[in-house]
C-alpha cells in the first residue's frame, strides 16, 4: 500500500512533476531539505506515469500545466486511482482551472510563487496525516 514503508521511516517518497526544470529542481531541493526522498522528477504527465508504474510513491507534487498531452489535472486523477495523494503547485490563477484542480481533491494548492515554509508545512501535515489541509 502507498505510504506504509516510508511513513514508518518518517520519510515521504515524493514525485515532483513540473514542466519548468528550475522550478522542479527547486521543489526537489526543498523536499530533500525537509528530510524526504525525491523518487523522480518529470516534466510531462506521460513521464510521471512511468514513475507511478515502477516506484512506490507517497505523494505527488504536480504543476497543472505540463509538457505533453496530459495536464496536471489529468495526472492527479491517475494518482487518485492509485491512492496516492497529490498537491498542486501552480502559476495558474484562472478560476475555472482552479475549480477543476480542486475537483481532484488535492491535499493543497500552492500558488506560484509559493513559500518554502508553506510547502514544508504541507509535507509535515502529510506525515501526520492531518487532512484536510488549510
Amino acid at each position: 500500500m502507498a505510504g506504509e514503508c516510508s511513513l514508518m521511516s518518517d520519510k515521504l517518497r515524493i514525485l515532483v512533476v513540473d514542466d519548468e526544470a528550475l522550478v522542479a529542481d527547486y521543489v526537489a531541493d526543498l523536499v530533500e531539505e525537509a528530510g524526504h526522498e525525491v523518487i523522480g522528477i518529470a516534466a510531462s504527465g506521460e513521464k510521471a506515469l512511468e514513475h507511478l508504474e515502477r516506484s512506490a510513491i507517497d505523494l505527488a507534487i504536480l504543476d497543472i500545466r505540463l509538457k505533453g498531452h496530459m495536464s496536471g489535472i489529468d495526472l492527479a486523477q491517475a494518482t487518485r486511482a492509485r491512492a496516492i495523494p497529490h498537491v498542486f503547485i501552480t502559476g495558474s490563477g484562472d478560476p475555472s482551472t482552479r475549480e477543476a484542480a480542486e475537483a481532484t481533491q488535492p491535499l493543497a494548492i500552492l500558488q506560484k510563487p509559493f513559500s518554502q515554509a508553506r510547502l514544508v508545512l504541507v509535507l509535515s501535515q502529510v506525515m501526520r496525516r492531518d487532512h484536510p489541509l488549510p
